[in-house]
């Protein structure tokens, strides 16, 4: 099997749609001789946040000389961003390998894609040898694929409305979802969680004898004289950290914290090493910048929780108008999907409105213009223009230099305009095209 041979037969379960479950991924593992049980974990769960948590913690210690393996979901070009061990991914080569050992247990068994890339991650990662495996739920907890490892640390990053045709509509019932990855005498690393979700999340700890660390209680982030300031076990003020956006703060206490606790296992923790990581985290599509020469903004954020935190970045950084590039999924769900544009015109200027790429369910033109016949839009003094290419849309939207333009609302979207932008800043610099992810 070759590496697009193999790209090709996992993308055919894309349509296997979501199962959440553990008895397929149970059984597929069995078969390959249980990899899981040999990887030491880290387990991340979270409406939003997971990513960059793992994507600080993984770079905290590679930069301690440990071996780390990070799986991630979705990508945003290519599937082997979603298998990263020291920060790489996977080879094509290897990548082909282990798919055609998988096909070859499969024997009719009937797995989703999820399945498929998570049986992948742990033997990958078993196989190499990795000192630390971090692991990033794909949707909830409880009965995610990733749920089959044993953690030394489970992290709950946070808890919002989002994949509530699988979740549950409140946060009580999606909260326990997420609390499903807490285990026995398991440390449990918490965001600062709404009062709802923090109970249903507190009962499950004391239900496991399960040691609970809460963001703003026994440790916290905060900006200071010259960067920010981490309050712990470990006192780390002015420290510096790449990714932008004034959520990261949280995520930075979260991944600390998780340090903190596996300097107890075992692991090295030293400051200088710690100040040193901090400023070369990489997490492609997080509220990141591009010049081109436009300033253009480009963060995931694909529910109303992350669109929020989107918001407070850009008051914070004064930005008080900006057009919006926006599109959206809607697989399996209805996702609030107006509710999420409208969270975003306050301020917007011009809204160019497309159809995201990737294999998720678009919101199409017809669904804009169809919510569009009956909204107000003088009343948000912004233009509306819709395209159905992304690509034209983006051409449109990069017509002008100012105000900055804010890309949005479907991680799919942000990563075929962030390797557009890419290949406009290196033809700029007279420089081959090459890839939108940099490792």
């Amino acid at each position: 099997m070759t590496y697009q041979e193999a790209v090709e037969w996992l993308s055919r379960f894309q349509f296997h749609g979501i199962k959440p479950g553990l008895e397929r991924i149970q059984e597929l593992l069995f078969r390959l001789g249980h990899p899981e049980k040999k990887l030491c974990a880290v387990h991340i769960a979270g409406t939003n946040g997971k990513g960059s948590t793992g994507a600080i913690l993984e770079t905290l210690l590679r930069y301690h000389g440990v071996k780390t393996g990070l799986y991630t979901s979705p990508h945003l070009l290519s599937v082997r961003e979603r298998f990263l061990i020291n920060g790489l991914p996977i080879p094509e080569e290897r990548f082909a390998q282990i798919c055609e050992r998988i096909l070859q247990s499969l024997k009719g068994l009937p797995v989703t894609y999820f399945e498929l890339t998570t049986a992948i991650a742990f033997l990958y990662f078993a196989e190499e040898g990795v000192d630390l495996a971090i692991i990033e739920c794909g949707l909830g907890g409880r009965l995610d694929a990733t749920n089959v490892v044993e953690p030394v640390v489970s992290v709950i990053t946070s808890v919002g409305l989002d994949h509530q045709a699988y979740l549950g509509h409140t946060l009580s019932q999606i909260a326990y979802e997420k609390a499903g990855i807490i285990k026995t005498g398991c440390p449990v690393v918490i965001g600062p969680l709404p009062e709802e979700a923090l109970k249903v999340v507190q009962k499950r700890a004391q239900e496991r004898s399960a040691p609970l660390w809460r963001f703003g209680e026994k440790f916290r982030v905060f900006p200071c004289r010259g960067g920010l300031f981490y309050q712990g076990e470990h006192q780390l003020p002015r420290l510096a950290l790449s990714l932008k956006g004034k959520f990261q703060r949280i995520n930075l206490g979260l991944a600390l914290k998780t340090h903190e606790l596996l300097e107890k296992a075992g692991f090295p923790f030293e400051e200088a090493l710690v100040r040193r990581a901090l400023k070369k985290v990489v997490w492609p599509g997080r509220y990141e910048r591009f010049k081109v020469p436009r300033l253009v903004i480009l963060d995931g954020a694909h529910n109303i929780e992350g669109l929020r935190a989107l918001q407070e970045s850009l008051q914070e950084d004064g930005i008080e108008r900006y057009h919006l590039l926006f599109a959206a999924s809607n697989e399996g769900e209805e996702k609030p999907y107006f509710d999420m544009l409208r969270l975003m015109l306050g301020r917007a200027e011009k809204v160019f409105l497309c159809e995201p790429p990737g294999p998720r369910h678009p919101v199409r033109l017809e669904d804009w213009q169809e919510k569009l016949q009956d909204f107000d839009m003088h009343a948000w003094r912004c233009e509306f223009i819709l395209v159905r290419a992304w690509e034209e849309a983006l051409e449109k939207a990069l017509l002008e230099n100012t105000p900055p333009l804010v890309v949005t609302g479907s991680l799919y979207l942000v990563g075929k305009v962030r390797e557009a932008l890419q290949r406009r800043i290196m033809r700029r610099k007279g420089l081959p095209s090459s890839s939108a992810w940099k490792l």
